[in-house]
């Protein structure tokens, strides 16, 4: 009777470790709004980082479609922004404003500029004052 308790208790344990993992795991045939919908879900849950995976995988992925990358790209600084990573969005949020200003009009999506810009304006703001605190 102990070994089929023992043997019962170690099947739930392993079903509950494997079920946790796989909250993780992105499927490969994994559509991009698939990708997008399981980072939203991780970054709400206060799994940042979990969803800055998510977006680089889709970019991985679906990386060579612009308006993809475009706003993975954007999503990530957005969240090193929201940590107050301004140093680590910098470089991202530079990118994208060249991206942008080297695109034709309309062919990306014209909500991430400007968000990308609203957030570049705010990294330069706490990167400025953070200098003016060292002096």
């Amino acid at each position: 009777m102990k070994k089929i308790s023992a043997l019962i208790l170690a099947a739930i344990t392993f079903a509950f470790i494997s079920c946790h993992s796989q909250d993780f795991a992105i499927p490969p045939e994994a559509t991009s709004l698939e990708i997008i919908q399981q980072a939203q879900t991780a970054f709400d849950k206060g799994k940042k980082q979990r969803a800055i995976e998510c977006y680089e995988t889709l970019i991985q992925r679906y990386g060579n479609n612009p308006a993809i990358y475009v706003e993975a790209r954007y999503e990530i600084a957005h969240i090193y922004v929201k940590q107050k990573k301004y140093k680590e969005a910098e470089p991202i949020l530079i990118e994208l404003k060249e991206i942008y200003d080297s695109s034709a009009p309309g062919m990306l999506p014209g909500a991430y500029r400007k968000m990308a810009l609203n957030d570049y304006a705010k990294v330069k703001e706490n990167l400025g004052n953070a200098k003016n605190e060292k002096k």
